[in-house]
């Protein structure tokens, strides 16, 4: 099942119905909130969504009807590549 994380910034006050909206998405099986520790640096991105579909085709259709929501700044999309390697996962344990 191909998946995605895709991760947003949007305005503070802004935040919990961007979230509310996007949860409401048949793709959509998780949305965070990252947290700001209150420190020097901004936490650029304030969402975080994981979007898993039937194929890649609606994966990027998902992920197009979520990234362009008027709301958000910016977006990155990050997709899962879930194939193992084996060889390699034998080698670590």
């Amino acid at each position: 099942m191909p998946k995605s994380f895709i991760i947003i910034d949007v305005d503070e006050d802004l935040k919990e119905m961007v979230k509310d909206a996007i949860r409401k998405h048949p793709y959509v099986s998780a949305v965070y909130t990252v947290v700001d520790d209150g420190g020097e640096e901004r936490i650029i991105y304030d969402i975080i969504v994981k979007v898993e579909a039937d194929s890649t085709r609606d994966l990027d259709d998902a992920e197009s009807q979520i990234r362009t929501r008027k709301e958000i700044r910016s977006s990155l999309t990050l997709e899962v590549i879930e194939k193992e390697d084996t060889d390699r996962s034998r080698r670590l344990i």
